[in-house]
Order: structure tokens, then C-alpha cells, then sequence
């Protein structure tokens, strides 16, 4: 068995953990490990194939070279979070593997709006690896938006400095997240009173080391490493693999100092926000959330719209309209129905509203999504 493995940071030594953790419970297996695509040439790989070599882990970037005469070959590969064009066209003995990240997005978004401190959020991508991360930073703005959101793409860092604060941050990794942190303690932003800070991976040399410590979000990638030696030891035997392509969640979202809300006014807004978007598509009043959060709704508003810019009755009303929007584009629901849906019971209400801040209609706005998904008649 050959483990070509990126092992420079947290992800391939997790990923390497749950491939011994397989092995430990299967016979055992003579295993060659290559660390860097300096040590993976297209020479060593031929030779290991010449000798009979019955399998290979693929999870290095940057080694196209080394990739070339296994995409040729028809030895039993599993590919791990590595996009290769030439590897990609292979269709027989072949698993690909990646971490979700579309989970990674979301249990993102969910813990920056759980924090109920951020008045806006942005998303830092890492240029230098965008094949991984532009899904991940792509579903964070996707859930921000259906919650009546926006989210700021920063591209130069002194961007977070015009930004209305506290600005919540998902960094593409904790490279991105450190370096964000680094900022921010630069230019007087305080994390995470100004800036919450989340970064991805867990890379705890990163994280522990950051001032404050780095939040992150933690995917399984040792779990990743555990069925990619089972999809191997499938093929190996001859057995079908459980699927050709598999996609890994998010383990746990590692809660630190970046992202720790300790105010008693940040704890206030967070349970009302978490009520405000379980009830937002049904009838309520905010003498319902104060309730709620038992305290008086003069005090409840004063808060939220101290923390959050804005006040509940817009908060509400702008994810109503994103659910209709969502309605619109995906349903022929009737006009009328989708009001109701939308926590409506005057269809008229809706439409003005939608009118008055999209300056369209609900059918144009309908008639406008379909024929730019080409279903219009």
C-alpha cells in the first residue's frame, strides 16, 4: 500500500490517524509513506507499480507529475481532498474523498449567527487554494442570505475596518483566521468585541498560539482517513466499494476565546435571534420573544438594536422576504400561498413589502428567475 500524504499541517496527520486506526483493526499492511509531492515523482510512482504495488492513497496537491501514470493505471486508488484533472477522468478502482464543504459552510454561519453580536459578517478566502474552499465560503453566504443577511467577500484586510462592527469573520482556513487576528490586533480591533474570528481546520499550533485563541471549525478528516483505507481494502479484495464518491462532515466546532461571547447583552440577543428565526415564518409578536427571553421589550429592543443595527420587526421581515424569494425561484406556488407560508395572512402585505424593497414585483421577480434558469416558456 502507498500513502502519498501531505502531512505539513493538522488535516494529513488526522487523516493518517484514521488510516492506522483501520489497519489496527484489519491484517496488516506493508505501507509506504511519501510526506511531499518533492519526494512523489512520476519515476517512483512507475517503480511501485513495477513491483506490484496493490494500492494507493492520493492526497497531495501540487504533484500532476506523480498523478500521470496513475490515472493510466488501473491499480485500486482513493483520491483525498485533492482535485487532479487526469485523476478525475479515471472511472474503474477509483473512490474520491473530500471533506463537505458545504457542512463546513454551514456550521460556520450557524455559530457566527448563534453568537447574536454581529451586526455584519464577511468571509476570507485563501487564494492560493480556492479549488477547497470556494464551496465552504460559498454555502456561508448562502445561509447568511436566507437568514436576510449579507456577506462582505474581503479581499485586502483593511476592508474589515470599514465594516459595520462586530463584524463577524469565516476565514477559509486557520492560516486565513490567524492572520485575521494578527490584524485586528495591528489596527486596535478587538476580537471578539469588533471582529469574531473563525478559522477551519483546528490546526491547534495555529489556534492555540493565536492572541486571543482561534475558534475553527473541526471536519472529520480522521474519518476521512479511516474509509479511504476501507475503500481501499475493498478494491484491494476485489469487494465494490460502499460508493465512488464520499463526502465527510464537520466533526465539532472547537469554541475559543475569538468567538467567545461573554457580555450578558451578547447572551440576550442570541436567544432572541434563535427564537426569531424559529418563529419568523409564523404570527408573533416581539412581546413574544421579550417573553421569551424574559426581560421587558423596552430593553429587548434597546439591545438588539444595539447589537445588531437593526430592529426585530426588520429582522423578521427581512427573512420573511427571503424565504419568498426561495419560493418564488423553486415553487409555482400560488401568490396567495406563499404569503401564507411566509407568515402573511394578507397577501397584499407581502407584496407591497416585496415591492417596496426590491422595486419588483413578486410575479416579475418570478417571470426574471426563470428565464435565467431557461425554464421560462
Amino acid at each position: 500500500m502507498f500513502i502519498a500524504l501531505r502531512m505539513a499541517g493538522i488535516a494529513g496527520q488526522e487523516k493518517l490517524s484514521g488510516i492506522f486506526r483501520y489497519l489496527g483493526d484489519s491484517p496488516a499492511w506493508d505501507v509506504t509513506l511519501v510526506r511531499t509531492a518533492a519526494e512523489l515523482t512520476a519515476a517512483r510512482v512507475c517503480a511501485a507499480l513495477r513491483d506490484g504495488c496493490d494500492g494507493f492513497v492520493f492526497s497531495l496537491p501540487n504533484a500532476a507529475r506523480a498523478s500521470a501514470p496513475l490515472a493510466e493505471s488501473d491499480v485500486p486508488l482513493v483520491v483525498l481532498d485533492v482535485h487532479d484533472a487526469a485523476l478525475v477522468a479515471r472511472t474503474r478502482n477509483v473512490v474520491f474523498i473530500r471533506n463537505s464543504g458545504r457542512a463546513i459552510g454551514e456550521a460556520a454561519a450557524n455559530h457566527l449567527l448563534s453568537l447574536g453580536i454581529c451586526r455584519s459578517y464577511a468571509c476570507v478566502d485563501n487564494p492560493s487554494v480556492r479549488e477547497w474552499s470556494a464551496e465552504r465560503l460559498q454555502t456561508f453566504r448562502d445561509l447568511l442570505r436566507a437568514n436576510g443577511l449579507w456577506c462582505h467577500d474581503i479581499g485586502a484586510l483593511v476592508e474589515l475596518t470599514r465594516l459595520p462592527r462586530p463584524v463577524g469573520v469565516f476565514a477559509a482556513n486557520d492560516d486565513r483566521g490567524y492572520e485575521v487576528v494578527e490584524f485586528c490586533r495591528a489596527h486596535r480591533l478587538r476580537v471578539p468585541e469588533d471582529v469574531a474570528v473563525l478559522g477551519t481546520n483546528n490546526d491547534t499550533l495555529i489556534c492555540e498560539n493565536c492572541h486571543p485563541r482561534l475558534s475553527s471549525v473541526q471536519p472529520d478528516f480522521e474519518q476521512e482517513g479511516y474509509l479511504a483505507a476501507q475503500a481501499l481494502d475493498d478494491m484491494m479484495s476485489r469487494r465494490a466499494p460502499a460508493s465512488p464518491r464520499l463526502f465527510v462532515g464537520v466533526k465539532t466546532i472547537v469554541r475559543r476565546e475569538s468567538t467567545s461571547v461573554v457580555s450578558p447583552a451578547g447572551k440576550l440577543v442570541q436567544k432572541a435571534l434563535a427564537y426569531i428565526r424559529k418563529n419568523a415564518l409564523r404570527g408573533f409578536a416581539v412581546d413574544d420573544v421579550a417573553r421569551h427571553v424574559k426581560v421587558s421589550r423596552r430593553l429587548l429592543d434597546l439591545r438588539f438594536r444595539q447589537l445588531q443595527g437593526t430592529s426585530i420587526g426588520e429582522t423578521v421581515v427581512s427573512l420573511r422576504l427571503e424565504e419568498a424569494k426561495r419560493l418564488l425561484r423553486t415553487t409555482h406556488e400560488k401568490l396567495d400561498a406563499i404569503a401564507e407560508r411566509c407568515g402573511y395572512t394578507n397577501s397584499n402585505a407581502l407584496k407591497n413589502i416585496f415591492k417596496k424593497r426590491f422595486n419588483l414585483s413578486m410575479r416579475d421577480f418570478r417571470r426574471l428567475t426563470l428565464a435565467e434558469d431557461g425554464t421560462a416558456a
